[in-house]
């Protein structure tokens, strides 16, 4: 049947691109040549140091950890603060326990009900209690007036386990009875009393002091000099008292503020704040410092190096860590060694195991393991582990020997590539399959090389191994004999086929097919074509080269069967192969394997068994030589012993059934 479409669809199709390998090979002109390198095939290229992505070629990237878990890792710290490495080998340990933490700071102000005061009065007006005043009077006015202050607080609000390090008595002096300068000072009061009962004469109304005017320890606990007529703030040490009042040694019964000497010197009055005070944040309070059990024990560790500068991945620990006890892991990095002021800050203090390490990147590094506990108890660090990655500081990565056919001079080698500061890219080439190399620069004509085959090696480098030159392609331009003459070296760039050359294609195809038409009936193999799946000609035999642009041809059979295959669908979503283009009985029978197409070109009307013949023939040499063929680099090389099978199918194989006929159709 004839299918008058089938020469249109070629025409049309022979315009669009080829595809490309690597590297991919084009004509840019008639007798002009390109190979370029776009690495997309690691199989192609010879990697040292060097890696292949989709971007192009770099330098290799590595990564690698260093791990402290032994004693003898410990034991190379830079520094150690209370830190025990014996007492369980291979682990970090807080040396002493028992070492208070840090100074803690704590004012007590008590409210009314909480905090009982007074002052004591003797004087006109008989023998009152002022347990509910705003103030608190003290001095010796003359006259028979004389008073004093008394207070007692309740029991400190500090944390069950704390030391009491210091305790001052504050309060704020507002009412300047008398404006000339006094001393006044703090006394322990001796004997239990009632803020609403007690008087100059009794503690608590009923019940007399030893000694009117209060029972108190005549030694002052501290005193303050010259308060005047300044409104503001006084204070008094009494620390040994409030610590026997916290360790229980001490009763707490209170203590006194009294004119110094009051007892034999007329100086006035000063009136202070009480409880009951109106303005709450003027009434009187203890300035309390303490400190609870909080041992520390810092490790610094060995400075780590990379090897060169490197980004930091992530930072790792395990620990035993029990209630009431913590460990932190910091880190910081330089480029010196050993460390000094150029190292980065500690970073803030990582939030747990495998968190990315945020200290900049550098060749060496430092952690710090900071152990805390306030109890006996400590934890216990096991192991840190760091991660990092780095470019390798030189690589390279070399071609496969390229040896275009009917080569008559080499032209332009270039390169595009990125090449940040501190890194850098050079070109070499070899014409003796590697033994000595030439370096050559980007852009170079490669005319006056000779016409051997062309090794191109390009050499990647870097001072800063967090940088990584990229090489995205490499060209290579060259010419090639053609009949009638030679043409002009191509400068670079270009894919494809020209326009004109695919049409010449399609005019050829479309008179072979003709020609095929006119013959006789009898069938007569005369070419075989075996095709990649990438549209490029593995190789041909048969009585006569069919068409000279072998590429083009093989390309334009693959999209033939890539158009028939997306455009005829049945009904059901399926499609179908195309398995011949014919003229009445003559034509293309192809057939598919799994990378591979046959196409056998044949006069006549072909045998019933024609494509299972050449299904089973196909399936066969992909089976022995699959591994070299889907690798294959385009080379005629890398073809040794398929072209006497393909000729062997061709004059015989093609006739003969699948049993009983070797593997090589040579029976």
């Amino acid at each position: 049947m004839r299918r008058p479409w089938a020469l249109l669809l070629v025409a049309a199709l022979l315009v669009l691109p080829a595809v490309r390998a690597d590297p991919a090979l084009s004509s840019p002109a008639s007798g002009q040549g390109l190979a370029e390198w776009t690495f997309s095939n690691p199989a192609n290229y010879t990697l040292a140091n060097a890696s292949l992505s989709p971007n192009g070629a770099s330098l290799a990237w590595s990564t690698a950890t260093a791990t402290d878990t032994t004693q003898a890792d410990f034991a190379q710290a830079s520094a150690l603060e209370n830190v025990n490495l014996t007492a369980s080998p291979g682990d970090v340990v807080i040396d002493n326990t028992s070492k208070p933490g840090p100074v803690q700071n704590l004012t007590f102000q008590p409210t009314p009900a909480q905090l009982s005061d007074n002052y004591l009065y003797k004087g006109n007006g008989g023998n009152p209690n002022f347990g509910l005043s705003p103030e608190l009077k003290s001095g010796n006015w003359g006259g028979g007036e004389w008073s004093r202050a008394i207070l007692q607080f309740p029991a400190l609000p500090l944390p069950a386990n704390a030391t009491l390090v210091g305790a001052r008595l504050a309060l704020y002096f507002y009412d300047p009875i008398t404006t000339n300068p006094m001393d006044y000072s703090a006394h322990r009061m001796l004997d239990s009393w009632t803020e609403l009962g007690s008087n100059w004469d009794t503690r608590d109304g009923v019940t007399p002091w030893n000694t009117t005017g209060g029972d108190f320890d005549p030694t002052a606990l501290d005193t303050v000099s010259g308060i005047a007529a300044t409104p503001g703030w006084f204070s008094w040490n009494v620390t040994g008292l409030v610590q026997g009042w916290w360790t229980g040694t001490i009763p707490n019964d209170g203590l006194m503020v009294r004119q110094v000497s009051d007892n034999t010197t007329v100086l006035g009055e000063k009136g202070f704040y009480s409880s009951d005070s109106t303005n709450t944040t003027l009434r009187p309070e203890l300035q309390l410092t303490y400190t609870t059990p909080g041992s520390r024990g810092i490790l610094v560790s060995r400075a780590l190096d990379a090897g060169g500068r490197a980004r930091w991945g992530s930072v790792w620990w395990n620990a035993t860590v029990p209630a009431g006890t913590a460990v932190a892991v910091e880190t910081r990095s330089g480029d010196t060694f050993p460390a000094d002021a150029s190292w980065s800050a500690w970073s803030a203090a990582y939030a747990g195991p495998g968190v990315a390490i945020a200290s900049p990147p550098a060749r060496y590094l430092e952690y710090e393991v900071i152990l805390s506990t306030d109890s006996a108890t400590s934890p216990s660090v096991h192991d840190v582990t760091v991660g990092w990655g780095r470019y390798a500081t030189a690589g390279a990565l070399t071609t496969q020997a390229l040896d275009p056919p009917s080569l008559e001079a080499w032209g332009n080698l270039s390169l595009a590539s990125t090449a940040p500061a501190g890194t850098s890219v050079a070109l070499q080439v070899s014409q003796d399959n590697g033994s000595s190399w030439v370096a050559v620069a980007d852009g170079q004509n490669l005319s006056s090389r000779l016409l051997l085959p062309i090794r191109v090696r390009i050499l990647l480098a870097t001072n800063d191994t967090t940088l990584t030159p990229a090489v995205a392609t490499v060209s290579l331009a060259y010419r090639v004999a053609v009949p009638g003459g030679t043409g002009p070296l191509p400068a670079g760039g270009g894919s494809g086929v020209p326009w004109w050359a695919l049409g010449l294609l399609a005019l050829a195809l479309g008179a072979l097919l003709v020609v095929l038409a006119l013959r006789g009936p009898t069938f007569a193999a005369v070419g075989l074509l075996l095709i990649h799946a990438d549209g490029r000609l593995v190789t041909q035999v048969g009585r006569e080269r069919l068409l000279r642009d072998e590429l083009a041809t093989s390309a334009m059979l693959t999209l033939v069967l890539q158009f028939v295959r997306d455009s005829f669908r049945d009904a059901k979503g399926g499609g179908g192969e195309l398995k011949s283009l014919e003229v009445d009985d003559r034509g293309v029978s192809i057939v598919k394997g799994d990378f591979l197409y046959l196409a056998l070109i044949g006069e006549g009307t072909p045998p019933a068994q024609l494509s299972e013949r050449m299904t089973g023939f196909l399936r066969r040499l992909e089976a022995e030589h699959g591994r070299r063929l889907q690798a294959w680099d385009g080379l005629r090389s890398g073809l040794d012993g398929l072209q006497g099978e393909l000729e062997a199918f061709l004059e015989k194989g093609y006739r003969r059934s699948q049993a009983g006929e070797d593997s090589r159709y040579r029976g």
